[in-house]
């Protein structure tokens, strides 16, 4: 009790000394009882903040038992939570720089009590760009930190009576990039009308004196980081605070005392690696990019060293079968009850396995290995303790490849009925949805070998043919990929996946499947790519990993001329943002929130949306939204294109009915529309935001209309002079028309689904309209209004196809993977 007494006359005393300061006037403001909260002792601190990670412990080296309280190793089946894995980001992945902070996650504010909904707006809460003294990710902070407003940028989600705010980026924001969110005293409490005012905490960190007795723990936050030549390596918040009230006209606060709270964060940088640690900023790559190098390997142009595929004879197919498509047909429908009666479109069907490498490794057994090569057989650890682990030269420290264990994975590969062209046929490669297998490939077979493309499928990691021993279910398999709870695991399969897929084209690519004879792809011309669901968004962080990049001096890494060349995909109902996504799903979000309560995380709690918000932080660096971000130009400074510029076609399934909280009744009930739909925005929407810069992220990536008139929904804009318009083109309607070759179109069909171009059972008539589309898109580039038929858009006469109908069937109570704080 007297320690209790002693810390609140400590307190009440720095109070009354800050409340006198003379350096602090300002606007008065009536002030309530309600506060911004923020006590960094018991870790609640706005999210998200750079105070999350900066003194978080060693998630591998520091792990405390939950039962014992002894801190050691981590046991390497224990997978990570969400802020044990932010942790390991930042130690492991960027560095210590704390840029952990998700690039399409919101900024989640709380208040001791509800608030008056018409303060919480862009004009009483703040964000900001930081400036520091360079461009560079490595800038110091001694000159006063500049501040470019994006508040308009954020929408902000307040419902009355609550007292959390949200604020979620409307475009994906820019990677390894600082910035600052404010809270200002023209907030109100409901119930006063007075000012929000700052906690005990934040208030003492005001004080432009150093903060001594029961607040110098505080000081480490207050003051400036500095190098041992006194360079401010990061801002503390008394500098902060000096930096913003010297500019009022752009942060709209000339005092500290209207300031009720500030966080900085940094963006997440964990989506690139340094390639060689004497250049640490100038040999920056993606991840994905690198994954790809490692793929391709030591043989070919642009590979990482540290493995040979092509040279050790790793890139020609095993053929395990050569079947009739009526045999294939027959094995995959046993026991369904319906017909194997195969396309007359295929010509055959031929199963085998190409080698590629299991990436997912455990971090705990591999910390600290001499070897790249675990050689561990597959599931030796928990999956969900898996992550990426890049490898280096222990001399130069130059990354070789990755960690990791041979493997090889089965495939299945569809031959078009006749005489392939000279070369070769071309090929499409076909990922599967959610819950399903690469036998899926079924459902777009006949309507693609009838374009003249040959189909190759794999399974996505931990479904099928990959799935953990024992795990039989659609619905185990999907469990298992998302990894609920354990991020990084679920960020990690993601990057599996895209590296399975990169093993595949380029053994294609390299005459790998010469041993099929005269039903070969043509390793010459570059495939294209159909993904569903999952499958779509793994699609996303493929292509944007098989870009083309330059490493000539002087010349950027790409232009659209060369992205014009690279691989082009369809994305059959994908989606972004995807820990909300799955939140909001009307499938998935009820067993997820039935497998965090029995967490004791509630939805709509405090915790619950810091589950969520650090969630997607750690999984940003692989979310598709992410990839539509351009890369920056290091060389030459100029402005690019993002990656998917002119490379992809999105398909959405509208949702027209809604019950009365707002949830889908028909369309898509996996994927929310406005996930699919902050995508489409995040590549072919940025123009709205003024800027050349922004104009320049995917100009022709638009809307498309049908020809009759119209879309069903319009969502994306730009500007045309001041005026905000809808960012819409027509579809084509002639076989020989230019274009449009990339774009957004919406399905509104009555009988529409999630699944609706894989399932003729539930939706007949767009099942037709989409795979028409589909058809038209991979053999020529072009995106149709499916619904046209004209003499140059022939509409052949088409009975639907036998197939299953398409099922997710989530858990009734998601598995949670890792036990949470």
């Amino acid at each position: 009790m007297t320690q209790h007494l002693l810390r609140l006359f400590g307190i009440l005393l720095l109070l009354l000394t800050l409340a006198g300061c003379g350096s602090d006037s300002g606007m008065s403001q009536s002030a309530s009882p309600n506060t911004a909260l923020f006590d960094p002792s018991t870790s609640e601190v706005p999210l998200p903040n750079v105070l999350a990670t900066a003194a978080a412990r060693d998630p591998i080296t520091q792990y405390t038992d939950p039962v014992t309280g002894t801190v050691g190793l981590r046991p390497a089946n224990r997978p990570m939570n969400p802020l044990e894995a932010l942790a390991y980001v930042n130690r492991y992945e960027v560095g210590g720089t704390n840029a952990v902070a998700g690039v399409n996650a919101p900024i989640y504010l709380r208040f001791a009590r509800p608030l008056q909904p018409a303060s919480v707006n862009g004009t009483n809460i703040k964000v900001f760009r930081i400036g520091a003294d360079s461009a560079s990710p490595a800038a110091t902070e001694n000159n006063p930190l500049s501040f470019s407003d994006v508040t308009a940028s954020f929408s902000f989600s307040y419902t009355p009576g609550r007292s959390d705010v949200s604020l979620s980026p409307t475009f994906p924001l820019q990677p390894g990039s600082r910035y600052l969110y404010l809270v200002t005293n023209r907030v109100k409490d409901a119930a006063t009308g007075g000012s929000v005012s700052s906690s005990v905490y934040f208030a003492a960190l005001k004080s432009e004196l150093p903060l001594l007795g029961p607040f110098a723990p505080l000081e480490q936050i207050r003051a400036n980081t500095v190098d041992g030549g006194g360079n401010v390596l990061f801002s503390g918040y008394a500098k902060v605070m000096n930096d913003l009230t010297a500019a009022p006209s752009v942060t709209s606060v000339s005092s500290r005392s209207q300031i009720a709270l500030l966080g900085r964060f940094n963006t997440t940088a964990a989506g690139f690696v340094a390639t060689d640690p004497a250049d640490p900023v100038g040999s920056l790559v993606p991840v994905e990019s690198a994954l790809r190098a490692f793929a391709a390997g030591s043989d070919l142009p642009g590979g990482l060293p540290g493995k040979s595929w092509l040279g050790a004879g790793l890139n020609a197919v095993a053929v395990t079968g050569t079947l009739t498509p009526a045999a294939y047909w027959g094995a995959v429908l046993a026991g369904t009850g319906i017909p194997a009666a195969a396309p007359a479109s295929v010509g055959a069907v031929v199963t085998g396995t190409i080698a590629t490498a299991d990436i997912s490794m455990n971090p705990v057994a591999a910390r600290g290995n001499p070897v790249m090569n675990q050689n561990l057989a597959f599931a030796s650890y928990s999956a969900a303790s898996a992550v990426l682990l890049p490898f280096r030269d222990t001399g130069t420290g130059r990354l070789t490849g990755f960690y990791y264990s041979d493997r090889r994975i089965p495939f299945v590969y569809f031959a078009p009925a006749g005489t392939a062209p000279a070369g070769g046929w071309p090929l499409a490669i076909y990922q599967h949805a959610i819950n399903g297998s690469k036998e899926q490939a079924i459902a777009v077979a006949g309507t693609l070998n009838a374009a003249g493309y040959a189909v190759v499928a794999i399974d996505l990691p931990l479904h099928g043919a990959l799935a953990l021993p024992g795990h039989v279910t659609g619905t185990v398999w999907g469990e298992d990929f998302i990894a609920l709870g354990a991020p990084l695991a679920a960020r990690t399969n993601v990057q599996q996946a895209a590296f399975n897929l990169d093993r595949l084209e380029l053994v294609a690519a390299t005459q790998g499947f010469a041993p099929l004879g005269a039903n070969a792809p043509n390793p010459a011309v570059k495939p294209k790519y159909v993904g569903v669901s999952l499958g779509a968004i793994v699609g996303a962080y493929y292509l944007a990993g098989n870009t083309t990049l330059s490493t000539a001096p002087g010349s950027p890494p790409y232009t659209q001329a060369t992205l014009d060349a690279d691989m082009k995909g369809l994305l059959s109902v994908p989606g972004a943002r995807i820990a909300y996504l799955l939140r909001d799903s009307v499938d998935f979000g009820p067993g997820i929130n039935a497998g965090l309560a029995r967490a004791g995380i509630t939805a709509g709690t405090p915790t619950y949306e810091k589950f969520f918000q650090l969630t997607q932080s750690v999984f940003d660096p692989v979310d598709p939204a992410t990839m539509t971000t351009p890369l920056p130009d290091l060389r030459t400074g100029s402005a690019l294109p993002s990656r998917l510029a002119g490379r992809v076609l999105i398909q959405e399934a509208t949702s027209t009915a809604f019950d009365a909280n707002g949830r889908p009744t028909n369309g898509d009930k996996v994927i929310p529309n406005w996930s699919t739909r902050y995508l489409g925005n995040a590549l072919g929407g940025r123009g709205a935001l003024g800027t050349q810069e922004a104009r320049d992220v995917a100009p022709g990536f638009d809307q498309l209309s049908y020809l009759s008139g119209g879309v069903p929904v319009p969502f994306m804009m730009t500007l045309s002079g001041s005026a905000v318009i809808p960012k819409v083109a027509p579809a084509a309607g002639d076989a020989a028309a230019s274009g449009p070759r990339q774009g957004y179109f919406q399905f509104d069909q009555p009988d529409v689904s999630h699944g609706f171009l894989i399932d003729p059972v539930t939706s007949p008539v767009s099942f037709l309209l989409g795979q028409r589309q589909m058809f038209y898109f991979v053999s020529s580039g072009l995106v149709i209004d499916p619904t046209v038929v004209s003499t140059s858009l022939p509409k052949a006469s088409r009975t639907l196809p036998p197939l299953p109908p398409y099922r997710v069937i989530p858990a009734p109570a998601a598995r949670l993977f890792a036990s949470p704080t």
